[in-house]
């Protein structure tokens, strides 16, 4: 965990990196799969996604990424109306109460360790595509790292801990991160990084994944 005293991202940073240059023992990795996304959500999102007229420019630069796109939730939406419709059906299967003030829709996103330190709350995070393997979400607390399948899956992850995504193989892979920048539903940086009432943990040494607590 972040000590409290650190609020800067770039000290956050620099904590972890340090955590990976002192560690001699391989990290300790925990691995996660997240809640499995009804398939009919997936064909509607993965359709629009592949059909998509992505913005010519990327709304956020710096970025290695093919395509970034923001939708805001506080203006109406002309352009992405399906888009936001699909990603509404989905928030409402999964948390009707989360209020989220944007969504990020990237296409082959190469992330790079970041602090999403605008948040005001945790964030929902799924992938969707036809890759084939790898582009697990990291979530790095400084005591262990989280490793989440989010694969036509959905977590619940804070992004105000250093996180980043793997290298995939195969074909396209889309992202759909709900997050909140408001201060109308503020909370607590989860502690793990991730919430485990949310997932399941995947004991590496079985293919069973077993509910948290069994």
């Amino acid at each position: 965990k972040v000590p409290e005293n650190i609020t800067d991202h770039e000290q956050a940073l620099q904590l972890t990196t340090n955590a990976y240059e002192h560690h001699s023992a391989p990290r300790n990795e925990v691995h996660h799969v997240g809640r499995p996304v009804p398939q009919d959500s997936i064909d509607s999102l993965l359709q629009i996604l592949e059909n998509l007229r992505w913005p010519v420019r990327n709304h956020r630069s710096g970025l290695t990424v093919e395509h970034y796109l923001v939708l805001q939730m506080n203006a109406k939406e002309r352009f992405f109306s399906d888009l936001c419709d699909a990603c509404r059906n989905l928030m409402d299967w999964a948390d009707k109460t989360f209020y989220y003030s944007g969504i990020a829709v990237t296409k082959n996103f190469v992330s790079s360790p970041h602090i999403d330190d605008r948040d005001q709350t945790f964030q929902y995070a799924m992938s969707l595509g036809k890759f084939e393997s790898g582009g697990e979400l990291c979530v790095d607390n400084a005591t262990a790292l989280h490793v989440i399948d989010t694969h036509n899956r959905i977590a619940r992850v804070d992004g105000r801990h250093v996180h980043w995504v793997r290298p995939w193989k195969g074909g396209d892979r889309f992202s759909l991160i709900f997050y909140d920048t408001s201060d109308r539903h503020p909370t607590p940086i989860l502690a793990t990084g991730v919430d485990e009432a949310w997932i399941t943990i995947n004991d590496d040494n079985t293919d069973e994944k077993k509910p948290v607590g069994s």
